[in-house]
């Protein structure tokens, strides 16, 4: 991601929100990503999709999971 591409949405989820998997995480925040785009705004454009994660300091691991939307 760089510094000119538009961020249509972001949605993040903590580690212990989603105890069960990796997987868990990242639909919890993509689903919040949904929650919080404006569907009006994008109408019909494509987004790029961006995972990441933040990772916990001990003992070490994920912390957060973040997704992003971007307009490329």
């Amino acid at each position: 991601m760089n510094e000119f591409e538009e961020i249509a949405s972001r949605g993040s989820a903590e580690r212990d929100e989603v105890p069960r998997s990796h997987s868990d995480g990242f639909n919890a925040a993509f689903n919040r990503a949904l929650q919080n785009l404006d569907g009006q705004k994008y109408a019909g454009e494509e987004l790029t999709v961006r995972y990441s994660i933040t990772v916990s300091e001990n003992p070490g691991g994920v912390g957060q999971y973040h997704v992003t939307f971007t307009k490329p």
